[in-house]
């Protein structure tokens, strides 16, 4: 158990580190940007994305359900270390100390990994269950849905990581190059409520 909720953590301290790279940054494409507010985007997409190595990795040891879900929860902490590492290195005020980043490291995760973790889970069960043409029936509305749900704060993308799991574990063989593709649709998909900006100059 010890070190599903490890791997899970350590994946979500990465990305928690690059979202305060990003927030503080002044990266932008077009009207796109990545810093500020706009740096929520890389958790919305990379904690989705993070459920995919962290549970092929984790079947393939012979984990179960309960080894998925406590690697859920230490990436569910990890992403949470965005209140630490804001305290620490780009305090609002000298005043607040770690004590006031509590809130923040044990609730973040429940808006980016929470939600998207459920909605892989239920992808995750209907693709080891699915075969032939109903696979490809199930992958249709499974990026359809997570089109539709990719708004809210990138939930929908876990239906994505899930699927591919699910897939990965009928071909090992195919492991690398379903990373490879699950990570462009997440970004497409992910990025599509904000393609206007992306090919909108900025003013």
């Amino acid at each position: 158990m010890g070190i599903s909720v490890l791997a899970g953590l350590v994946a979500g301290i990465v990305i928690a580190f690059l979202f305060v790279l990003a927030e503080h940054s002044r990266l932008a494409f077009n009207s796109y940007a990545l810093f500020g507010n706009g740096a929520l985007i890389v958790p919305a997409l990379l904690a989705p994305y993070a459920l995919y190595p962290g549970w092929v990795w984790l079947l393939r040891r012979g984990g179960r359900a309960l080894e998925l879900a406590f690697s859920v929860l230490g990436l569910h902490f990890g992403i949470g270390s965005i209140a630490i590492f804001e305290v620490l290195f780009y305090p609002s005020d000298a005043a607040i100390t770690l004590s006031d980043a509590l809130p923040g490291f044990l609730f973040s995760g429940s808006v980016f990994v929470l939600p998207a973790a459920l909605l892989a889970a239920a992808a995750l069960w209907v693709g080891n269950r699915v075969r032939g043409s109903t696979t490809i029936v199930a992958g249709i509305v499974g990026l359809i849905a997570s089109a539709f749900l990719a708004i809210a704060y990138g939930a929908g993308l876990g239906i994505l990581a899930g699927g591919a799991v699910a897939i990965a574990q009928r071909d090992r063989g195919l492991t690398i190059p379903i990373a490879v593709v699950l990570l462009v649709l997440i970004i497409v998909v992910g990025d599509l409520p904000f393609a206007s900006a992306l090919i909108s100059p900025l003013r």
